[in-house]
Order: structure tokens, then C-alpha cells, then sequence
């Protein structure tokens, strides 16, 4: 049942009248009592009079009439004790081992920064493009967990390597023997990256620049796809790849190409030949033309097509080539498309003699006698193109072969400075007692009329000369007889190894030698 009014009355006048009493009791203590009750009042809601403040602080200099009644004191030495104690907390408290995460990072900005510094120290181009690129690159290989490798991208030699020769203008032959990795991947569309940047700063606001800047050939639909799942990596920075390859309707490439614009074009030379010759696509403007696995592409018959597509490309720009074989019958299509040859660099991610002597056609003459050995050493010396010819051998047979070498109308010396003031094609003799391998990088056609003394020498001329060409041959004569003396093993799994041809006394010898 609901109470009345009168009973909430009654409750209420019933409070009432106990806080009264209250208040009359208080009044009944002590003036000392009450004192205190007060004070407790006023400690609990922070209000204490003047005379309880002088009782907590003391007169100072910067407070002489105890004006601030020690406030600032207080305050100051509750964060000194704040701070004693956390200083405490940090000496007590033990190392905490630093997680591998944090590890892996130090040592990818140590690695960074040898890039920076170098980059620095030559004074190349801007640094946070090429940088930040590899960033991304290694950052997107590590999510999709296909980087096996430990290695960073920042340790590559043979990238830096590259981004040099890409600064200084050259082209590049790679002669490591197999197609692009991710590593070289990642650098060459890194420093693509940062040329683009360069020339942004440097084009008109209003400039359109219609082709892609970066074109990648390749052989197969699977090549493209890994090319272009590393470029997709650096959409971040706002360059767009694109791949077209046989399979999908050349009408939607065509219009994914209007539509995307990319800076980066990977394609199969059959597919983007058809599309340059509808006018889908306009390659004349492409500043790095990348083609890569050449011998496959020379043996599914698309050579001709790559030099079509070279052709078309009118501006100045520099030339990449993956040969991913040895053969020697290669060798034409590498100086194909290598123009002027003198301007090239040579990487490779081995130090193997194979790839050394890659791009070098190698030649063994086996006579039967000393006069059939004269005779096609003389044939040799009237086929051979190269206005510079190089001819070791030992010094006491300067004097017939000069006299030989005058016969065939060419200019014969021993010094450099009589060469370069020559008109006519120069034969220099160069003593095999004091060859200098050092000085031979830019020898390009070499004649070794008594072959070599030894294999290792062999292989010394083999990997330092032609060193920024194409257009390297090496030529041996030798007899019969002292080819029997000499041990061809080493030779002959050399000569094969390079897709060179192998006399066929040496290969008998060999096999009768292996039995």
C-alpha cells in the first residue's frame, strides 16, 4: 500500500529534526574540540587558514613573506622524490633482451646507409627514390613470403653496379648464364624509379610524355608475370606495370593500355610488336629496353621481332641483355642488338671463367705442320675486320711475323703511341714473357700464333680482354705435335662449357684419354 502524504511529512520533519540535534551537540563540546573538528573540516576540503600554512613552510629567498606558503616547495620536491625513484626503478631493473624484429631492422638501415653513403660520396642522382623503392620491393617480398633469401637488396653488388653503368649511359650485358633474378629485378626497376623522379624535376610542368619509360621483353607469359609481380611493388610511389603477353584479347590490352598509361611495360615481342603496329602503343619515347633470356628467345624464332621492336625506339636510352646461354652462335644476336659494342658493361653474378668468357668466340687452330700453322695465321690476319689486332707471342719471333703482318699491308708496333697515329689497320706484338692481363680489357681481337705456355695463362687472356665489348675473339694456332704434348682436358671442358667448337684431335685425345 502507497504511503500518504502525511507519513512522508513525518519522515521528513523526523530528519529534520536529527540534524538539529546534531548541531546542538557539536555546540556543546569544548572550544578545543571544535577547534579541531574544524581543522579535520578544512584539511578534507583543502582549505586551511594562513596560520596553518606559516606551520607547514618556512620563509625563503624566493618566497621571503611565505607568500606562496610553500606551494612551489612542495610541489618541486614531490618531483625531485618522483624522479629519484623512477632513476632507482631504471638501475635496479635488469636488460631486457632486444626482439628480433628490432635486430632485423638495424640491419637493414646499416645496410641502407652503406647505399646512402656511397651514393653520397659520388654524388649520383637523389638518394630517397632508389632507396625507398628497394624498401618496398623487400617489404612486399617478405609479406607474400616468396624472399627464401636472407640477403637484402642493399648487399647487391652486381645492383650497384648497374646503377652505375645506367648513370654513366652504357649498356649492359649480363653474362651470368641464366635469366633475371628478383635481385636484379628489383634494382633495375629501382633505378628506374629514380630517373623517372630526376627527369620529373627537370620536364616542364606541362610536358606529357606518352611511352613507357622502362620496356621489358621477355620470352613467356610466367617471365612476365614474376617481372611484373616485383614492379607492382612500387605502385606506392605511383608507377604502374603492366604486362600483355598472347592469351587475352589484344582489343582490351589495347585500351588497358590508353586507360593505365604505365611507366613500366613488360610484354612478349610477338604480342607488342602487333599492338605497336595498330598503334595501340608508342615505344619510340622508352629510355631502358630490357631484354631478357635471349637464347630463348632466339630459339622460339622472336629475334626478329626484338630488333623490329628496337628499331622503334628513337629516343636515346640503354640497352639491358639477360643472354641466358653460352653458345657461341648467340654471339651475333648479343652484337645485334648491342650496337657499337665499344660502350658496354659487363656484370654477372659469378666470377666463373664461363661467364668471364662469355661473348668471346674462342678459336683453335690444330695444323699439321709449322707452314700449314703460318698459312692460316696469315688467313686469319687478311678476314679479320678489327682495325686493332693483338698478337702474343714471344719475342724472338717479332721479326718474322712483322715481316709477314707488312706483307698484308697492315702497320706493325710494339707501343701504343705509334697505334693511335697509325691510319691503316695496327697489329701490335706484345711479348708473352711480359703480358700485363691488367691492360688487356680493351684487346680485342688477340692472336696467339704458339699458343700459350700454360692453361692458367690461357685463362688469364680469356677473362681480361674485351671487357666493355661485344666484338671479343681470341685465336690459338698450335701443330699437331705439340698439341699432343699439351693437356687438353682443361681446354676442351672450357671451349664446351663456353658453346665454343673443340678440335677434333683434342676431342679424340680427350676421349681416348678418359677410357
Amino acid at each position: 500500500m502507497a504511503k500518504g502524504d502525511d507519513a512522508l511529512a513525518r519522515k521528513k520533519n523526523k530528519l529534520t529534526r536529527k540534524k538539529m540535534s546534531r548541531k546542538n551537540d557539536s555546540a556543546t563540546v569544548s572550544a578545543r574540540i571544535a577547534a579541531l573538528i574544524a581543522a579535520k573540516k578544512r584539511r578534507k576540503t583543502g582549505k586551511r587558514s594562513m596560520c596553518q600554512g606559516m606551520c607547514f613552510s618556512l620563509p625563503s629567498p624566493e618566497d621571503p613573506f611565505n607568500e606562496r606558503q610553500g606551494k612551489a616547495d612542495i610541489i618541486t620536491r614531490k618531483k625531485a622524490k618522483k624522479k629519484l625513484k623512477s632513476k632507482s626503478k631504471r638501475e635496479n631493473k635488469k636488460p631486457s633482451p632486444i626482439p628480433i624484429n628490432d635486430v632485423v631492422d638495424e640491419q637493414q638501415e646499416e645496410e641502407e646507409d652503406v647505399v646512402r653513403k656511397w651514393i653520397v660520396e659520388k654524388k649520383k642522382g637523389p638518394v630517397k627514390f632508389l632507396v625507398s623503392c628497394l624498401n618496398e620491393i623487400e617489404s612486399s617480398l617478405r609479406v607474400d613470403g616468396s624472399d627464401d633469401d636472407d640477403k637484402s637488396l642493399f648487399t647487391s653488388t652486381w645492383g650497384i653496379e648497374f646503377w652505375k653503368c645506367f648513370l654513366s649511359g652504357k649498356d649492359v650485358l649480363d653474362t651470368s648464364g641464366t635469366s633475371s633474378t628478383v635481385e636484379q629485378i628489383a634494382w633495375i626497376a629501382s633505378t628506374a624509379v629514380d630517373a623517372i623522379a630526376k627527369s620529373e624535376k627537370e620536364l616542364p610542368e606541362d610536358s606529357f610524355i606518352v611511352s613507357p619509360f622502362l620496356l621489358w621483353l621477355v620470352p613467356s607469359q610466367s617471365k612476365a608475370n614474376q617481372v611484373r609481380s616485383v614492379c607492382k611493388a612500387l605502385k606506392t610511389q605511383g608507377v604502374h606495370a603492366l604486362s600483355i603477353h598472347q592469351g587475352t584479347s589484344i582489343d582490351r590490352q589495347i585500351d588497358g593500355l590508353k586507360y593505365i598509361e604505365p611507366e613500366f611495360l613488360v610484354s612478349t615481342p610477338e604480342r607488342l610488336l602487333e599492338i605497336v603496329n595498330l598503334k595501340g602503343v608508342d615505344v619510340s619515347g622508352v629510355s631502358l629496353l630490357v631484354i631478357d633470356e635471349l637464347g630463348s628467345l632466339c630459339t622460339s624464332g622472336y629475334l626478329d621481332a626484338v630488333k623490329s621492336i628496337k628499331q622503334a625506339i628513337r629516343s636515346e636510352h640503354v640497352s639491358v641483355v639477360f643472354n641466358d646461354s653460352f653458345s657461341a652462335s648467340y654471339i651475333p644476336a648479343v652484337q645485334s642488338l648491342l650496337e657499337g659494342g665499344s660502350s658496354v658493361n659487363r656484370l654477372s653474378l659469378t666470377d666463373s671463367v664461363t661467364s668471364q668468357g662469355s661473348c668471346i668466340l674462342q678459336t683453335v687452330n690444330v695444323c699439321a705442320s709449322e707452314d700449314k700453322k703460318l698459312e692460316k695465321f696469315s688467313e686469319v690476319v687478311e678476314s679479320s675486320s678489327s682495325k686493332m689486332i693483338y698478337i702474343v707471342t714471344k719475342e724472338e719471333n717479332f721479326g718474322k711475323l712483322k715481316a709477314l703482318l707488312m706483307l698484308k699491308g697492315l702497320s706493325v708496333s710494339a707501343n701504343s703511341e705509334e697505334i693511335k697515329k697509325s691510319k691503316k689497320p695496327v697489329a701490335r706484338l706484345v711479348d708473352i714473357e711480359q703480358l700485363d692481363t691488367r691492360a688487356m680489357r680493351d684487346f680485342e681481337t688477340i692472336l696467339l700464333p704458339d699458343f700459350v705456355p700454360s692453361f692458367a695463362t690461357y685463362v688469364q687472356i680469356l677473362t681480361s680482354m674485351a671487357r666493355d665489348s661485344v666484338h671479343g675473339v681470341l685465336h690459338s694456332f698450335l701443330t699437331e705435335k705439340e698439341a699432343a704434348k699439351y693437356p687438353a682436358g682443361p681446354l676442351v671442358n672450357v671451349l664446351e662449357d663456353c658453346g665454343q667448337s673443340v678440335p677434333e684431335v683434342w676431342r679424340n685425345m680427350y676421349a681416348s684419354m678418359s677410357d
